[in-house]
Parts: structure tokens; C-alpha cells; sequence
């Protein structure tokens, strides 16, 4: 609590600035008397230098504590804050700290207004020269935080008259340690300063840049070659991470950084893209590293990124600038929970504890819930749809098709991958589910298939070929009906108001009807000539059955002709 001045102060310092400034000053004329008119000649002083000048140095600390009562008020008394900056004052070790605590009322993070502080750094910074260096050991976690703000808002050029008042270089002598130097002198190639938009990294960190060993972990991070990095770069996150004992809060901080542009700003687009690019590393990289620290409080932080920072959920996709971040985390989250992807993509996190891998798919299910509700298969993706599809062979995967139907091609899926990352993930973390109950339904065909159970027309349309999971597979198998006319076989194919017609080998159809029989055609009960035809009426469909109804060929494929792609996979 800083306590009120005596009454003949105050007032003296109250004449002192309406003759210097008059009643209402503006900011020009209030920079103009404070800065330009504060000249070595006593003659050329204004009346707080000369108010000051005549009070004892016990008075001159006084008026300096209350001038900074309150930092972010200031503008009137910037002539008596530049007369105090001149005069010794006689500050104790103790009277300097509670200076810089009121000058900075927050340190724990350099504030997006430093310009609103940074004019009331002169006395504190002054109270600090007047110290003996051994007594500078104790100011440094402030001085580390006035040096980092000085650095972020005077390098835009756009706040000359503060620099009377404080420049980088004046902060940076008054630091004890030469290493707090050397950081300051590597800052600007690890995370360098781009247009006027501020270097929102360096806010977010704060004065950690200066622990040992942090900007060798952002050089790391940076160097980052993928959303689903090199096996050599994660070694050398790892042995980062074993080696920084901040490393968990430098994350942490990284993956609260916000890379939103509020629409106010005016930088075009292009000085903009350099910034956005290095942000974007740094969360990628961040990202991966929260997932191999183990640690599930970084990991729900992965999570909190991809989803947050201000997305207009109202359109589905993301902006350019949160593709990697987002990608790059899903792709670890998926790693560190055991579902790391296949083939030669595969990117598996060994060596993690068991609940760090399930914060991972507590981290992927959050993502799932936010896009999809239980039991929904399908999301609109602009002009695309995208859902859960059960094919004919019982395998389950991701498809993508246009507003006309047409499925999406292999190169448009790059394109889907990216901006559609969150979607696409919450769709593919669905497909275990809907993997299960495809099992189960071919579970259940294979038995009617070995016990020869008999259906009933009614039943055979409603439960078999109108259901979501067991249609698809349903319509791959050959049925057989008991009819007034006799036995027909067939395959299921949609009639005319979409009723269910059994459709043979020669193209003729029978309609379903609920007095009928209908049961799996079973070939060991058939002719080895039925069969045969049936064999090869199924190879040149390329339908591929979800169960071992009619025999494969050996060396046969069910696949369309000319098509040489491998099974899919999602």
C-alpha cells in the first residue's frame, strides 16, 4: 500500500504540472514538455524539474511511489516522471523492488499493452542504477520481464517517444547474469520479430526464453519437417525434453498461444504469412512434444488447441493458419493413444505410461463429441459429404462424396485431409464402433448361413436388406426364395419404388413378397455347374462377399477389371 503525500506535496505537485501542461494538455504537447523540454540546463528546466530539484531526496521518493500508484494513469505527470528520472532519489534496495512490482503489475506474462507500462519503466529502471550491482540478483525476474517488453514494442518502431522513457539496450545493462545477455542476443534468430503484429510466442512464454536450454528446445521444435514428423526429429525432442527442466511449461505455454488475428488489424496478407508460418511450427511442434512428455495435463492441452482459439464452428474446414497445428495434433494424439495410422506412415510413441495414453483418447473423444453425436455417421463438408461407409466385404471406412454423389479422388482426399483434419478424425475415431457391429452382423450371417434358418419375406427385407450395417453386407450374398412358383436365387437389388427384387445370374428378377421363404443359398447343397456360375458371375461384378458364401477361385479376384489398387483402409 502506498501511502497517500503529505497536503503541501501533493499541491506543489499539482501547480508544477498545470504550469507545465496546463489544464488539459493533449498527448502531443504532453510528449513536447516532458521529453523535448527536459534538457541538462537548469535553465531550460520545466517547473517539475524544478520542484523536484528543491525537494530532499526522502520527498523525491514520496512523489515517485505515488506518481506510479497507479501505472496505467499516468499521461498527465510525465514531466514530473522525467524530473524524478534525473534527480538521485536515494532508492533502497526494497523501494526499488515495490517500483518495478507497481510499474508491472504482472510479470508471469509481458502484456499485449506494454506501451501502457513501458513510459512509467524510466523511474523504476533509474531506482535500479542507483543500486550496487551485488543487490541486482533480486531484480531480475522483473528486469527479465522489461527487457522482453521493451524488446516486443519498441522493435515495431511505431512507439518512439517511449524510448526516452526505456530502451532495450539501458534494460539489458542493468541484468547480472552475461548469459541473460546472450539470450537476448540469439532471441531474435530463434523467434524473430515480422510486422507489426507482435510476436505472440514470446508473450505466451514470457521470461522462461531466458531458463538454460529453452531456445535450444524452440530451435528443436521449429525444425519440425511434418505433421507427422522424422523418427530423428522426435529422438531429438525427447532428449530436449530429458534435458530442460522448464521443458513442460515452455509446451504448456506454446500450446495456450493463440493465432487468431482480430479483425481490426490492417497488415496485409502477405506480411502476415512469415509470423503465421512460425507460430504454426512452433504449436505443430509443440504439439508432438506434449505427447511424448507423457504428461496428460499437456496432452489435454493438445486437445483444448485443436479445438479452440476462436474457430467459427458455424462452417465446417479450417483457415490456412491452424492446418498444421491442428493436423499435427490429431496425428500425435492418435500416436501417443495407439492408433498411430499404418504402413509406412506409421508413427507409434512407445515408452509412454498408461495414463498418458488414455488422456490421448480422452483427447480424441473430446474431438469426436464436438463434431459428431451418438450414433452419427455423416457430416457436410461444404459441397461434399463425408460418412461412415459400411462395404460389401464387411470392411468399414471414411468416404467423401460431392453433392452429385460422385466419390471423391485420391488426390482431392490431400486437399480433405488437411482443411477437413477435425471432421475427417472424428469420423475415422467412430469406425471401431462401427467395425464392431459389422463383426457381429457377420457373425450372424455366418450362422444362418451353417444352420440353413429360414426368413420371412417381411423379415428378410426389414432386417437383413433395409438395416445400416447388415444391408450392405446382405446384398453381397446370394438368397434363395420359396415361392408359389418354385425356388429362385438371386442377389438383392433395388426395384421400382424401391422395393427388394432377387435378381439371377441371367438377369431375370423376382419381387419379394412377405408369404415368401428366404434363406442363404448355401452351394454345398448345389450343383458344382451352379456354382461354378455363380463364381464367375461374382468375379466379373467384383463383388467381394463379407463371408465364405461362394468358393474363390484360386488365383480369382473380385474386383473390377483393371483395377490394380490394393484393398482399401481407412
Amino acid at each position: 500500500m502506498v501511502p497517500p503525500l503529505p497536503p503541501a506535496l501533493r499541491r506543489a505537485a499539482a501547480r508544477a504540472r498545470h504550469r507545465d501542461l496546463g489544464q488539459h494538455p493533449g498527448p502531443d504537447e504532453e510528449i513536447r514538455r516532458g521529453i523535448v523540454l527536459a534538457p541538462a540546463d537548469p535553465s531550460q528546466w520545466t517547473h517539475s524539474h524544478r520542484l523536484v530539484d528543491s525537494l530532499e531526496p526522502r520527498d523525491r521518493r514520496r512523489l515517485g511511489l505515488a506518481l506510479l500508484s497507479n501505472p496505467h494513469d499516468t499521461r498527465g505527470d510525465i514531466c514530473m516522471e522525467a524530473a524524478l528520472t534525473r534527480h538521485p532519489c536515494g532508492w533502497s534496495p526494497e523501494e526499488a523492488e515495490e517500483l518495478l512490482a507497481l510499474a508491472l503489475p504482472e510479470i508471469d506474462h509481458i502484456p499485449y499493452g506494454f506501451h501502457q507500462v513501458c513510459r512509467c519503466l524510466g523511474l523504476p529502471l533509474a531506482a535500479v542504477r542507483e543500486q550496487e550491482p551485488s543487490e541486482r540478483a533480486r531484480y531480475r525476474p522483473r528486469l527479465r520481464a522489461v527487457v522482453l517488453g521493451a524488446r516486443n514494442h519498441h522493435h515495431s518502431g511505431r512507439f518512439e517517444q517511449c524510448q526516452w522513457h526505456l530502451s532495450v539496450e539501458e534494460a539489458a545493462a542493468l541484468l547480472d547474469l552475461p548469459y541473460d545477455r546472450e539470450v537476448l542476443e540469439s532471441l531474435s534468430r530463434v523467434l524473430p520479430d515480422r510486422g507489426t503484429s507482435g510476436n505472440r510466442a514470446l508473450s505466451e512464454l514470457g521470461t522462461l526464453v531466458f531458463e538454460p536450454g529453452v531456445l535450444d528446445l524452440l530451435a528443436v521444435l521449429l525444425a519440425i519437417d511434418s505433421f507427422r514428423p522424422a523418427q530423428s526429429w522426435l529422438g531429438q525432442v525427447r532428449e530436449r525434453l530429458e534435458m530442460v527442466p522448464v521443458a513442460p511449461e515452455v509446451v504448456g505455454a506454446l500450446l495456450r498461444m493463440d493465432t487468431s488475428y482480430p479483425g481490426h488489424m490492417t497488415e496485409s496478407a502477405l506480411s502476415r504469412q512469415a509470423p503465421v508460418l512460425d507460430q504454426a511450427t512452433l504449436m505443430a511442434g509443440a504439439a508432438w512434444a506434449a505427447c511424448l512428455s507423457g504428461d496428460p495435463a499437456l496432452i489435454g492441452l493438445v486437445a483444448a488447441q485443436v479445438l479452440g482459439r476462436g474457430l467459427d464452428r458455424r462452417l465446417p474446414g479450417l483457415p490456412d493458419r491452424d492446418i498444421l497445428p491442428a493436423r499435427a495434433g490429431v496425428t500425435a494424439l492418435s500416436a501417443a493413444a495407439g492408433m498411430p495410422g499404418l504402413g509406412r506412415h506409421r508413427r507409434a510413441l512407445s515408452g509412454l505410461p498408461p495414463e498418458a495414453a488414455a488422456a490421448a483418447r480422452a483427447a480424441l473423444d473430446a474431438i469426436a463429441d464436438e463434431f459428431l453425436s451418438e450414433g452419427a455417421r455423416e457430416l457436410a463438408l461444404d459441397h461434399h459429404t463425408a460418412h461412415l461407409a459400411v462395404r460389401p466385404d464387411g470392411s468399414v471406412g471414411v468416404e467423401i462424396r460431392t453433392d452429385r454423389g460422385q466419390p471423391v479422388t485420391a488426390y482431392g482426399m490431400r486437399h480433405f485431409n488437411g482443411r477437413y483434419v477435425l471432421e475427417l478424425t472424428a469420423l475415422r475415431l467412430r469406425l471401431p464402433r462401427l467395425a464392431a457391429r459389422a463383426d457381429r452382423e457377420r457373425g450372424a450371417l455366418a450362422e444362418l448361413l451353417a444352420t440353413g434358418t429360414a426368413l420371412t419375406g417381411e423379415e428378410f427385407s426389414a432386417r437383413r436388406l433395409d438395416h445400416d450395417v447388415a444391408g450392405p453386407l446382405s446384398q453381397a450374398l446370394v438368397w434363395e426364395a420359396e415361392t408359389a412358383d418354385g425356388t429362385f436365387t438371386g442377389l438383392p437389388v433395388r426395384g421400382p419404388g424401391g422395393r427388394w427384387l432377387l435378381r439371377d445370374i441371367r438377369g431375370r428378377t423376382h419381387e419379394v413378397t412377405a408369404t415368401d421363404t428366404v434363406r442363404l443359398w448355401n452351394p454345398v447343397h448345389a450343383d458344382r455347374a451352379q456354382t461354378r456360375a455363380w463364381q464367375t458371375h461374382l468375379e466379373l461384378g467384383g463383388l467381394r462377399q463379407p463371408i465364405g458364401q461362394v468358393p474363390v477361385r484360386r488365383g480369382a479376384s473380385r474386383r473390377p477389371v483393371g483395377d490394380t489398387r490394393p484393398p482399401r483402409s481407412s
